[in-house]
């Protein structure tokens, strides 16, 4: 069992480049990885890093890079296995409709066509333990 004491949100790293490229259909397939940890006793992160990146293959109007870090305290002598699961699912889940609104508001607040992010079942995002996913 645990109990979450507090909550924080914060982006370590925001990145928008206009890469000028004219055009209507492009794909968006972003790259999001999670990382989690910890910072002291009692207090771990999970972070979702989202990329952007506009290949020859595949090109896109912009290059975008956030750094979205949820920061969660917990009470003392909270089992930490179960943190471990919580910070990988439960803080993916909390974390995700705020990384959408940041990727939004970052090409609007850019002066660009806001870029949605597709709602996606988070709980299949990261199957398997893989730390990292491609967004179709």
């Amino acid at each position: 069992m645990y109990q979450v004491i507090k909550t924080t949100f914060a982006t370590d790293r925001l990145e928008i480049k206009n890469n000028h490229i004219q055009g209507k259909n492009f794909k968006l397939q972003p790259k999001i990885s999670r990382k989690t940890g910890k910072v002291r006793d009692n207090v771990y992160f999970t972070a979702l890093i989202l990329e952007v990146t506009s290949t020859t293959e595949q090109p896109f109007p912009i290059d975008m890079f956030i750094d979205f870090r949820g920061i969660f305290e917990f009470k003392a002598g909270d089992d930490e296995n179960e943190i471990l699961n919580f910070l990988k699912n439960e803080a993916v889940q909390m974390m995700f409709p705020y990384l959408r609104t940041t990727m939004t508001n970052l090409t609007t607040t850019a002066m660009l066509p806001p870029i949605i992010l597709p709602i996606i079942d988070v709980a299949k995002l990261f199957p398997d333990n893989r730390e990292t996913a491609y967004v179709n």
